[in-house]
C-alpha cells in the first residue's frame, strides 16, 4: 500500500508541476502575443490659405513690418512701401502641410498706422520641409499660407546674414 501511495504522489506532484508550468507558459504566451493598444497617429491640422482681400488690404495699407526671430538675437523691420510690399508678396496662395514637428522661428508683426493688423508665426527649416506662414486671428492659429521662392531667398539672406554678424 505504501508503494502505491507513493507512486501516485509522485504521479500528483509531478502533474501538478507540469500544469504549473504550462500554465506559466500559457501566461507569457499570451502576454508576449498580446500587443499594447496603439497610440492614435494625431493628424496634422490643416488651415485655408488667408483671403485674398486680407492680403489687397496689408499690400494697399501696411506701413511696417516687424520680424522677430525667437532663437536668435536679432530683429527685422521694414518700413519703406516698396519693402512692405514686395515682403506681402511673398505669401504665396497655396496652403501648406503642415508638420506637427516644425517649430516656429519667429513672429511677424503687419502693422497699419502703429497697429498691429496682422500677426504670423515664420516656420522655415527648408531641411524640414517647414517654410509656411502661420496666420492668426484673435489669438488663435486661422490661416497658413506656404512662402513664395522669392521669400524663401529673403529669409536664407536674413539667418545667413545674422550668422555672419554673430
Amino acid at each position: 500500500m505504501n508503494k502505491y501511495l507513493f507512486i501516485g504522489l509522485l504521479l500528483t506532484s509531478l502533474l501538478y508541476s507540469c500544469g504549473s508550468d504550462t500554465a506559466n507558459e500559457t501566461d507569457s504566451d499570451t502576454a508576449n502575443t498580446t500587443a499594447p493598444p496603439a497610440a492614435k497617429a494625431t493628424p496634422a491640422p490643416t488651415y485655408p490659405s488667408i483671403p485674398a482681400d486680407t492680403i489687397r488690404a496689408l499690400y494697399n495699407e501696411c506701413d511696417y513690418i516687424d520680424y522677430v526671430f525667437y532663437y536668435t538675437n536679432f530683429s527685422v523691420s521694414q518700413k519703406e512701401q516698396r519693402d512692405i510690399q514686395t515682403a506681402i508678396t511673398y505669401i504665396a496662395s497655396e496652403t501648406p502641410q503642415i508638420n506637427p514637428s516644425c517649430q516656429a522661428v519667429g513672429r511677424i508683426f503687419y502693422q497699419v498706422d502703429g497697429e498691429n493688423r496682422l500677426e504670423a508665426d515664420l516656420y522655415f527649416n527648408p531641411n524640414q520641409g517647414c517654410i509656411y506662414y502661420l496666420f492668426f486671428q484673435d489669438g488663435k492659429p486661422a490661416y497658413a499660407n506656404r512662402i513664395m521662392p522669392a521669400g524663401i531667398d529673403f529669409y536664407t539672406q536674413i539667418f545667413q546674414s545674422a550668422q555672419t554678424a554673430q
